[in-house]
């Protein structure tokens, strides 16, 4: 349920949200069941729906990035500090000249490497 009122300049009050949807609930639909409030806090504009959103949005774009061949350094920054907390990860302009000799091995360089992402 989306509260306006702080737009009219009246503070909403923060923890009754649900039981002002019980409310008007009951003042729109009589005796119709409303909804728990569990499935309130999911769907209603207060809950961290957006925050869903941005995390999705942000495999999309990893997901469109390696599909072209650009390595997520973020990740890989989060990867080193789960997996290797004790190693120095490297520099963003390091690691990206390391993936793309991953991928276009020179000519001097053994074929074989592997881009640490």
């Amino acid at each position: 349920m989306l509260d306006l009122s702080h737009l009219l300049g009246k503070p909403a009050p923060r923890g009754d949200a649900y039981a002002q949807y019980l409310q008007q609930h009951a003042v729109q639909h009589g005796s119709g069941q409303p909804m728990s409030q569990a499935d309130f806090e999911r769907y209603s504009l207060g809950s961290d729906w957006l925050g869903g959103l941005k995390d999705a949005a942000r495999k999309v774009v990893q997901t469109c990035r390696l599909m072209v061949g650009i390595h997520d350094y973020e990740y890989y920054l989060q990867h080193m500090r789960e997996r290797h907390p004790d190693a120095t990860p490297m520099s963003r302009n390091d690691f990206y000249r390391y993936c793309l000799e991953a991928r276009f091995p020179s000519a001097d360089r053994a074929a074989g490497g592997k881009c640490p992402c």
